[in-house]
C-alpha cells in the first residue's frame, strides 16, 4: 500500500470519528431520537474502525517468522489500553447519567473520552484479531479457512443485532449467534501449530506472554461484563463495538490461555526440535556446497565442521580410499578436533579395525561402549576422549570412496536418528566430492588442452614456414594432425641452387609421443642432409640413430626424394613408407622401392634392404609424397579411399596448378569420409614439374 493510501486512511477515520464526536455533542443537548441520524451515526463508526482495520492489515507483518514479537506487541498494546481506559475510569468529573435504556455522558468531557477509550480498546481488539488470524492460519489445513470464517460471521451477527432496532424482537438472535460464537472461539482455539517451529528460548517468551495475554483479555471480559466505565463508554460509542470487542476478548483469553498449556507440553521437545532444524539447516547449507565450493580442501574442512553441528560430536574426521595397483590407499582428508596420532590409535586394532568393518561390509557401524567393543578395546584405558564412535561409508556409484567418522566422549552417545541424519550427509558427501573430483578432473583436461594448443603451435613452427620457389617445380603441402599434435612430418632440404629434397615422414602412433619422435626426425634429417646427398644413405644413417633411441614397439615411415632442377631426375628411397603416386603423360605409376621402417631393424639387413630409384620427370608431371592418412581414410562405412582412388583423382587434375591440386585431394577425402573425418594424422606434399628452359 502506498503512504497516500495509508496517509487517507488515516485521514478519513479521523474525520469520522470527529464527525460522531460532534454528533454526540449535539446529542446531550438536544433529542435527536434513534431513527435514521442515529443509524447514519453507526454507519460512520464502521466506517472509521474499517478505515484502521485496513491500515493495520497492511502494516501486520505476514508469516510465523515474527509471531513471538507481534504477541509482544499485542500485549503491550492491549495492556497499554486497558490502563487507559483504568486511568480515564477514575478521572474527576467524568460520569454517566443512569435511568435510560442507555447511559448518557455527564458532559461533552465525558463523551470525547468515552469515544477515545472506545477507540483505543477497539484498535487493540482489531490487533487481536489480526494477530490471532495469522497464528490460527499457520500450517492450515482444508477446515481452517471455514471455521475461522464462520467465528467472523457470528462475530459480526452478534455486532449487528445488538443495534436498538434489532434489540427487542430480535434479541434472541443475538443471544444466539454469541454463544455460536464462543463455541467457534473454543474450536479455533485448538490451532496452535505455529508453537511447534518456536525454539526453546522463543518458547519461554510465549509462556510469558501468554500467560500476560491471557489475564489482560480475561480483565477486558470481566471489565465489559460488569457496569464499569468503560463497558458504559463503549455502550455509548457503538452497541456492535462493545459486542465485538467482547468477543474478541474472549477469543483472545481462550486461546493464549490454550497457547499456555500447549506451550508448557511442547517445552521439553524444543531441543530435539532445535536439533532438528540445525540439521536441517546444516544438511540445506552443504547442498550449497555441492555447487559453490570447488576448492577441495574447504570443502572436507566443511564437511567434518558439519558432521560435529549435526551429531553433537566431540571430534570427527573423513578418510578417503583411493585406489592403487597394489592395494586401497586410505587418506586422512580432513580431521575435526582430534589428532593424526589419536585417529591412528582408533583404527590400530590388529585383529579388525573399524575402519576394516567399513571398507568390507560398505555398512554403517555404531559402537556405544568403545571399550567392550572388540573392534575398540584396545582403547580402553589409554585415556582418550572416546566412548563411543559412528562410521558412516560413502559409497559413489556402488563403490566405497571414503568413511565419515565421528566421536562422542560418552558412551550410547550416538542413537538411529543420528546414523540417519549423518548417512543423509554422507550422500551428500559424497555428490560434492564426485563434483570436486569432476572440477578438479575438468580443469587438469582444460590445463592439458592449453599445453597441447601451445604444443600444437610448437609443432607447425617445427614445419616448412616457407616452400621452395624455383621456376623448375612448383610445390605445395599441407599437413593436419588428428589430435592436437601429432607424428607426420614434411621438410624441404635446399641441398644447392639446383638441388631440394624433400621428405615426409610418418611415425607409429598418435598424440604426444608421436609428437617428440616427430621433432627428433626433423633434426635428424637436417643434420643427416647436410652429410650426403644420397637419399639411400641417409635413410640408413638415420635408421641408426632412430635404433637407439626408439621405444621397442615405435617406428618411423619415410620417403626421401631429391629433385635435380638441372637434369630433371628425382632420386627417391623409401623407409616403409607409402609409394609416392607419379602421374606423366596421362600415365601413372606408384613407386614403391623396397626399404624398411625406420628404427624396424639393426644396420645390416636395413642397408641391404633399402633400394634407390631414379626417375626422369617430363613437364606436367605431378609427383604425391604423403602419409597413409591419406589412402586409409574410411567413409562411413569402413572403406578405405586407397591408392586407385588417389591416383585416378590425381590423374583427372593433374593439370590444375599444384596447390589446387592438393586442395581437390584433401576436398574429396572429406567429402568420402563424411562426418567421422580421417581418424588419422594426414599430410600431402605436391610437386609439379615444370622443368628447365632448356626442355621447353
Amino acid at each position: 500500500m502506498s503512504r497516500l493510501k495509508k496517509a487517507a486512511l488515516l485521514i478519513a477515520s479521523g474525520t469520522l470519528l470527529l464527525l460522531v464526536f460532534m454528533y454526540d455533542v449535539v446529542r446531550l443537548t438536544v433529542e435527536l431520537g434513534d431513527g435514521g441520524i442515529a443509524l447514519l451515526r453507526e454507519a460512520m463508526v464502521v466506517a472509521a474502525m474499517f478505515c484502521i482495520y485496513a491500515f493495520m492489515r497492511e502494516q501486520a507483518r505476514k508469516g510465523i517468522g515474527a509471531a513471538i514479537k507481534e504477541i509482544g506487541r499485542l500485549l503491550m498494546f492491549l495492556v497499554s489500553s486497558v490502563l487507559v481506559a483504568a486511568i480515564v475510569g477514575v478521572l474527576p468529573g467524568l460520569g454517566f447519567s443512569e435511568g435510560t435504556d442507555q447511559a448518557l455522558p455527564q458532559n461533552s468531557v465525558t463523551a470525547f473520552f468515552s469515544l477515545a477509550v472506545s477507540v483505543v480498546v477497539g484498535v487493540a481488539s482489531i490487533l487481536s484479531l489480526l494477530t490471532v488470524k495469522e497464528l490460527v492460519y499457520h500450517k492450515r489445513k482444508r477446515g481452517t479457512r471455514r471455521n475461522f470464517l464462520t467465528y467472523l460471521v457470528l462475530l459480526f451477527a452478534t455486532a449487528a443485532f445488538s443495534l436498538p432496532m434489532f434489540a427487542n424482537d430480535l434479541a434472541f438472535l443475538g443471544t444466539t449467534s454469541f454463544v455460536l460464537a464462543v463455541i467457534m472461539i473454543v474450536v479455533n482455539a485448538f490451532r496452535q501449530n505455529w508453537i511447534v517451529y518456536l525454539s526453546r528460548r522463543e518458547k519461554i517468551y510465549c509462556i510469558i506472554y501468554s500467560a500476560l495475554l491471557f489475564a489482560a483479555f480475561l480483565a477486558l471480559s470481566l471489565i465489559l461484563s460488569n457496569r464499569t466505565f468503560l463497558q458504559k463508554a463503549m455502550l455509548f460509542f457503538s452497541g456492535p463495538m462493545e459486542r465485538f470487542v467482547l468477543l474478541n476478548s474472549m477469543y483472545g483469553a481462550v486461546y493464549f490461555g490454550m497457547s499456555f498449556i500447549t506451550t508448557l507440553f511442547h517445552l521439553p521437545t524444543a531441543e530435539a526440535y532445535e536439533r532438528k532444524q540445525s540439521e536441517l539447516s546444516s544438511l540445506h547449507n552443504l547442498g550449497r556446497l555441492v555447487t559453490q565450493v570447488f576448492d577441495f580442501k574447504d570443502l572436507v574442512n566443511t564437511v567434518t565442521h558439519v558432521t560435529r553441528e549435526v551429531s553433537g560430536a566431540r571430534s570427527a574426521w573423513l578418510e578417503l580410499i583411493r585406489d592403487s595397483p597394489k592395494a586401497s590407499v586410505v587418506e586422512v582428508v580432513s580431521a575435526n578436533n582430534i589428532t593424526a596420532g589419536e585417529i591412528e590409535t582408533v583404527m590400530s586394532n590388529p585383529e579388525y579395525s573399524p575402519r576394516q568393518f567399513v571398507i568390507e561390509s560398505k555398512r554403517s557401524l555404531m559402537i556405544d561402549e568403545v571399550g567392550v567393543d572388540r573392534r575398540t578395546r584396545h582403547l580402553k584405558g589409554l585415556g582418550l576422549p572416546i566412548a563411543s564412535l559412528l562410521s558412516i561409508p560413502l559409497v559413489s556409484h556402488g563403490s566405497l570412496i571414503g568413511v565419515l567418522h565421528a566421536t562422542k566422549d560418552i558412551a550410547y552417545g550416538f542413537d538411529q536418528d543420528d546414523s540417519d541424519v549423518l548417512t543423509t550427509l554422507a550422500d551428500h558427501v559424497t555428490i560434492a566430492i564426485d563434483n570436486a573430483r569432476l572440477i578438479e578432473q575438468s580443469l587438469e583436461r582444460e590445463r592439458l588442452k592449453q599445453e597441447l594448443m601451445v604444443a600444437r603451435d610448437m609443432q607447425k613452427r617445427l614445419l616448412p614456414q616457407r616452400f621452395p620457389e624455383n621456376p623448375a617445380m612448383e610445390v605445395a603441402a599441407h599437413s593436419e594432425p588428428s589430435l592436437e599434435v601429432g607424428g607426420d612430418y614434411f621438410d624441404f632440404v635446399h641441398l644447392d641452387e639446383k638441388t631440394i629434397g624433400i621428405v615426409v615422414g610418418d611415425v607409429s602412433g598418435k598424440g604426444v609421443s608421436a609428437a617428440f619422435y616427430m621433432a627428433e626426425v626433423k633434426g635428424i634429417f637436417q643434420s643427416l642432409s647436410k652429410m650426403t646427398r644420397s637419399p639411400r644413405e641417409l635413410l640408413i644413417w638415420a635408421n641408426q640413430t632412430l635404433r637407439e633411441n626408439l621405444e621397442r614397439k615405435a617406428f618411423i615411415s619415410a620417403v626421401y626424394a631429391v629433385f635435380e632442377l638441372a637434369t630433371s631426375r628425382v632420386v627417391l628411397a623409401r623407409a616403409g613408407h607409402c609409394p609416392m603416386v607419379l602421374v606423366s603423360d596421362g600415365m601413372n605409376r606408384l613407386i614403391r622401392p623396397n626399404g624398411l621402417g625406420l628404427g624396424l631393424t639393426d644396420g645390416e639387413l636395413f642397408e641391404r634392404s633399402t633400394e634407390e630409384t631414379v626417375l626422369t620427370l617430363k613437364r606436367g608431371d605431378v609427383c604425391l609424397l604423403y602419409t597413409d592418412g591419406i589412402t586409409e581414410a574410411r567413409n562411413p562405412e569402413g572403406v578405405e579411399f586407397g591408392y586407385d582412388r588417389l591416383v585416378d583423382l590425381a590423374v583427372r587434375i593433374k593439370d590444375l596448378p599444384a596447390v589446387d591440386i592438393q586442395n581437390r585431394i584433401l576436398s574429396e577425402i572429406g567429402t568420402y569420409c563424411g562426418k567421422t573425418g580421417p581418424g588419422d594424422d594426414l599430410t600431402l606434399v605436391v610437386v609439379k614439374w615444370h622443368g628447365t628452359k632448356s626442355e621447353g
